[in-house]
């Protein structure tokens, strides 16, 4: 019997093994394979992040973006440039209320929310709290002729300042969903064959050995995710085939084994 961790990754291969080999972990080593299995899956999610050098504002802030109005890009387009970091406006400033265009003459913020470009960085606020600032550097004169292009530079310039939050959030939050979905995969299918202990046709005789088995089928399907999130697939796709492709082993195992031992008896 090879020793742990060798042992799990010897009991996933095959259509007999992840059912024969249920019983040479503890509880502890079985908790512990599980995060391990978990941090699998979110190996490519924290490459992606890794990669990626903009990330869309209006994730975290809601309608963000809705006091660009194309009157205020006609405006900001005719009137408006950064140079060397540094925002400047000739016209002036515009009826829009959720705009303002230079430093604040006040201290009162009455708007809902308001993106205030003044000459050494954007601050949106909203109801009187800053939320953000962003200096300009992907913000240039360019990035004033379009909302598409003004949008885009405001969440790169953003993403690139808070890099580090909003990374951390992301992992955070997709081990979350990650973990959430297997654990009620794995509990779920473990206590569903639990059930089946009372019935003479199985080998399945209590929770642990029926965890350890659901384990043993998780790996396959969560190595060919992890490989998919590699190559570039996002989590939804990776939560999904992991599932089905778990769903296909389990009813292919029933149907070589029907979940008995060689030597089991009725």
């Amino acid at each position: 019997m090879l020793p742990y961790p060798f042992s799990y990754f010897n009991s996933i291969w095959g259509l007999r093994k992840p059912l024969s080999y249920r019983f040479g972990l503890n509880w502890f080593q079985l908790i512990f394979t599980s995060i391990f299995l978990i941090s699998l899956s979110m190996v490519p999610i924290a490459i992606q992040n890794s990669s990626q050098d903009t990330y869309p504002l209006e994730t975290f802030i809601d309608d963000v973006y809705s006091p660009l109005t194309d009157s205020v890009i006609m405006d900001l387009a005719s009137n408006a440039q950064v140079v060397d970091g540094r925002f400047a406006y000739t016209g002036s400033n515009p009826s829009q209320p959720s705009i303002q265009l230079g430093d604040p003459e006040t201290s009162t913020y009455p708007e809902e929310l308001l993106l205030n470009f003044r000459a050494d960085q954007l601050v949106i606020s909203k109801q009187g709290k800053e939320l953000t600032n962003i200096h300009y550097q992907a913000i240039t004169t360019e990035s004033f002729q379009s909302k598409e292009n003004l949008t885009k530079a405001i969440s790169k310039d953003w993403y690139q300042q808070n890099r580090v939050y909003v990374s951390l959030f992301l992992v955070l939050g997709s081990f979350f969903l990650f973990g959430l979905n297997f654990f009620i995969v794995a509990l779920g299918a473990s206590l569903l064959l639990y059930f089946t202990k009372k019935s003479r046709l199985f080998s399945l005789k209590t929770y642990k050995e029926c965890y350890h088995f659901i384990l043993n089928c998780l790996g396959l399907p969560t190595l060919i995710a992890m490989i998919l999130g590699l190559l570039g697939q996002n989590m939804t796709t990776l939560i999904t085939v992991q599932n089905i492709l778990f769903v296909l082993y389990l009813v292919i195992i029933f149907y070589k084994t029907h979940f008995r031992d060689p030597d089991y008896h009725k």
